[in-house]
């Protein structure tokens, strides 16, 4: 446990003023983060539908990271148990649950404070998702952990310096920042030793296991249903985002994808051909 994780931690409780009322006429995200921003169906909307499908696009991102940031939790409590509760290994472990478990207060909690109901993963991909609680802790589960975390801290990090976002954003996300420092060190660390005593065939199985979660992982931070908000039909909504998503996703997974490529683990003909399917990624040779 490093000594910063040890001197300091956050509460979300009491860290951000839940009893304040939520600023309706601010943005929830940066207007430049918005899916259809710089499109037609963009420059048609009205400022407050601009706010409005903002808010709806935080609270789907938003949702996804509660619902994720609680099932990665539950390997560290495998963990845990399997190290033995005396061990270094364990008490790391133990304290990324805390980090967890904050994590998903935290943005559980703004969901909340929206007054709109959490967007749900699509038909499908729940069940796929619920899988990371299940997974053999290997370098998969704690890359799983990069690609959602590192994914989306990214995404949103440019918000605790914009004045214009909407005050309970800003702050949730400067806490979320300043502990996914150490939670990203810690997943690239057990990646990286996860990938060293791994035998040949276990690391075979861990790529494939990894790009096939990609798939599923990169596209779930956006409800197609976001679009009814501001009076689109989830297919039309998609089709008129779908370059601005590609970009968005590309830009947002390139340094996990760099880290990961610089372990090996996208290596391999079917893990890169997975890995083309995502988007982020071009295809490699076999190795």
């Amino acid at each position: 446990m490093s000594s910063r994780a040890a001197r300091v931690h956050f509460d979300p409780h009491v860290d951000i003023d839940w009893d304040a009322p939520w600023q309706f006429e601010m943005f929830a995200l940066p207007p430049t983060s918005v899916s259809l921003y710089g499109t037609r169906r963009w420059r048609k909307l009205t400022p407050e539908q601009q706010r409005t499908l903002a808010l709806h696009e935080a609270v789907s991102g938003w949702s996804t990271l509660a619902y994720l940031s609680a099932i990665l939790t539950s390997n560290e409590l495998r963990r845990a148990a399997e190290e033995g509760l005396n061990s270094a290994a364990s008490r790391s472990a133990l304290l990324e649950v805390a980090r967890g478990s904050r994590a998903t207060i935290t943005f559980g909690r703004l969901v909340r404070a929206t007054g709109l109901e959490p967007y749900k993963p699509p038909r499908g991909t729940e069940t796929a998702a619920k899988l990371l609680a299940f997974l053999p802790l290997g370098s998969a589960s704690y890359a799983s952990t990069l690609l959602v975390e590192e994914t989306f801290i990214r995404g949103i990090e440019s918000v605790v310096e914009d004045p214009d976002i909407e005050p309970h954003v800003r702050q949730a996300v400067k806490i979320y920042r300043f502990e996914s420092e150490e939670r990203l060190s810690y997943a690239r660390s057990e990646v990286a030793a996860a990938q060293s005593r791994s035998g040949r065939i276990e690391r075979a199985c861990n790529r494939v296991l990894l790009a096939l979660l990609a798939n599923v992982i990169l596209r779930l931070n956006l409800s197609p249903a976001v679009y009814r908000s501001v009076g689109f039909s989830p297919v039309r909504g998609l089709i008129a985002s779908r370059r601005v998503r590609r970009n968005r996703r590309i830009d947002t997974a390139a340094p996990v994808v760099e880290f990961l490529d610089s372990v090996n683990l996208l290596d391999g003909m079917i893990t890169s051909s997975l890995w083309t399917l995502t988007g982020v990624a071009s295809e490699r040779k076999s190795s």
